[in-house]
């Protein structure tokens, strides 16, 4: 590549060449100076503000800008090097992978993505599994902006009318004088992707969500990524909640209603203030195009609040104690209390002290924590968090699983046999996690499934208090 030879040959050194032709290139390189992998792209001149734009942005889920600079009339850009699979190469050789929670994770992390560019007036233009990348850390990353405009409210159309058949919508080809893209398009993009990744079949709890995404209509679609990514929490939050419950009424070890004739309830000293967390607010959109969106679907809303009010204010019961004799008794001890067979306890620990017996965590100066890109609170890197089990169920409890869901992130443990009588301690990583995503309050369910046995779930919910 004569390029390389000419005026790169003293900082880069060509590792391996992924694309080259008369317009453009795409090579991975060593720089000597930083001592990095990266990758070089040349651009069309005309596309440095929006590459501008997102050296700037240092979006999380977009490769990291290193350098600009322009030679010969072309753009020439210096970007982070990704390492890991697309979620092409996992269509292809892992579909093992793929299921309903890894495609909503990747729906909701592109989410993310997608609002950040937006409110920089970018439109990517070319959302599909190729270009979109998954680290060995899970981390998500959407690359390639080769083909990524401005909106321009002023536009018809767009100028060029570019993009992969079959993942772009009608407007990107100038079809139905839908108009020039915008974040919409994107988004249906970004659906059709996901659709894939579930396959042809799939009937599940994201299908109506997926649905909208992919209408025809951009009116009829989200009309943001923040509408779409609350959609998607909202269902999730329902589904897990629902789960919960209807496990709590048949696995004694985590009955949710405290045994009253130990102890009387206690209600949390400080009630909770939701007007303190701000909601989500998508980006400007051109008021003449704002249509209202369909009526959202009520019935699970009605149904969640239900459970959750259930959750949060359990009915209290005033236990009747006995009279106290007037003479003076005997008293005979009780013999220890034995843990009943077939229960497993849970005990939830945070920065090394216990939580209490039930399922809430008030959390307080959570003030200066650090926030994402919506100004949702995350949890400070040193918060550390610990879930000890205690096997009282008379067996052993064989290779469990064990299934971590908070915020974003899932994981899965295979965990060794806890033996009848034994105690086992997972460390579950809260630094950087979502505090508070939806309503001021964040999940974190863990499943156990040992061989042979039925599942076993335990749930703590965390708020931000005053």
């Amino acid at each position: 590549m004569n390029f390389f030879k000419k005026y790169l040959g003293d900082t880069f050194e060509l590792v391996e060449t992924l694309k080259e032709s008369e317009q453009d290139f795409v090579a991975v390189v060593y720089d000597k100076h930083t001592k990095k992998v990266c990758v070089m792209k040349q651009r069309a001149l005309n596309s440095r503000p929006i590459y501008q734009m997102l050296k700037e942005l240092d979006e999380p889920h977009i490769p990291k800008i290193y350098r600009l600079f322009d030679f010969d009339g072309k753009l020439i850009v210096v970007e982070e090097f990704i390492d890991g699979k697309t979620l092409e190469e996992i269509l292809i050789y892992q579909p093992e992978l793929l299921g309903e929670k890894f495609a909503a994770n990747i729906l909701l992390s592109l989410c993310e993505c997608l609002y950040a560019i937006h409110a920089k007036n970018i439109v990517h233009r070319d959302i599909k599994p190729s270009n979109i990348m998954l680290t060995d850390f899970k981390e998500v990353k959407l690359i390639d902006f080769g083909i990524a405009r401005l909106f321009k409210p002023d536009s018809r159309a767009d100028t060029e009318l570019l993009g992969t058949r079959g993942y772009a919508p009608p407007e990107q080809f100038g079809l139905f004088g839908a108009g020039q893209t915008d974040s919409r398009s994107d988004i249906y993009s970004l659906g059709v992707t996901i659709k894939n990744l579930l396959g042809e079949d799939y009937n599940g709890k994201l299908s109506d969500i997926l649905n909208r995404c992919t209408s025809l209509e951009p009116l009829q679609r989200f009309q943001s990524a923040a509408e779409l990514r609350n959609a998607v929490l909202r269902r999730q939050k329902f589904y897990h909640v629902k789960k919960f419950l209807v496990a709590a009424l048949i696995c004694p070890a985590i009955i949710f209603i405290p045994n009253v004739a130990e102890e009387n309830f206690q209600s949390p000293e400080v009630e909770l203030s939701p007007e303190i967390f701000s909601e989500i607010q998508p980006p400007v959109v051109d008021e003449e195009k704002i249509v209202e969106s369909p009526p959202p679907d009520n019935s699970d809303n009605e149904i969640f609040n239900r459970l959750t009010n259930f959750v949060i204010n359990p009915p209290t019961v005033t236990p009747t104690l006995p009279e106290i004799p007037s003479t003076p008794q005997t008293v005979t001890p009780a013999p220890p209390v034995e843990k009943p067979a077939g229960e497993v306890e849970f005990k939830f620990y945070l920065n090394g002290e216990l939580t209490d017996k039930y399922h809430m965590v008030y959390l307080r100066d959570w003030h200066s924590w650090q926030k994402n890109s919506y100004g949702e609170y995350l949890f400070p890197p040193s918060m550390t968090s610990r879930l000890r089990i205690e096997n009282h169920s008379g067996k052993d409890l064989i290779n469990p699983r064990v299934d971590v869901e908070f915020g974003y992130d899932e994981y899965t443990l295979e965990y060794p046999t806890i033996a009848n009588g034994q105690t086992a301690d997972i460390n579950i990583p809260l630094g950087g996690q979502l505090a508070a995503p939806v309503d001021g309050s964040g999940n974190l369910l863990v499943t156990l499934k040992p061989e042979g046995e039925p599942e076993i779930f335990f749930n703590k919910t965390f708020f931000l208090v005053k």
